[in-house]
């Protein structure tokens, strides 16, 4: 868990995740770890693979969307037919590559959430 890189902390009375892509310049394929950091706790929520140059070529124009129901499975659904990541209070979303990027190369996750009011 000390690896990762903070992508959304929920507030105080939770949260949920709504959208989360990535892209990638790096010319080889990376797989992103994506977990929740609650206190010392990891909890697992999928592991997605970008495919090189994603989002950075026009041969490979388009992120990846994490949420899209393929990639994360078993996600829960809102009532528009989208999968999110629930969040419990002061949970920290989290992600890391399995492997070290090559050379000056990033990956570039993307996320939008709220929080939920008491």
């Amino acid at each position: 868990n000390t690896n990762g890189t903070t992508i959304y902390t929920a507030g105080a009375n939770g949260g949920r995740v709504i959208s989360l892509s990535g892209t990638t310049n790096d010319t080889v394929t990376i797989n992103v770890f994506v977990y929740i950091l609650r206190s010392a706790v990891v909890i697992p929520v999928g592991l997605v693979n970008i495919p090189l140059s994603a989002g950075n070529t026009n041969a490979a124009r388009f992120a990846v969307d994490f949420l899209n129901g393929i990639n994360i499975p078993g996600l829960p659904i809102d009532n528009t037919g989208r999968q999110y990541i629930p969040m419990m209070p002061n949970d920290v979303l989290r992600a890391t590559t399995l492997a070290s990027l090559s050379g000056a190369t990033s990956a570039f996750l993307f996320a939008n959430g709220m929080d939920y009011l008491p």
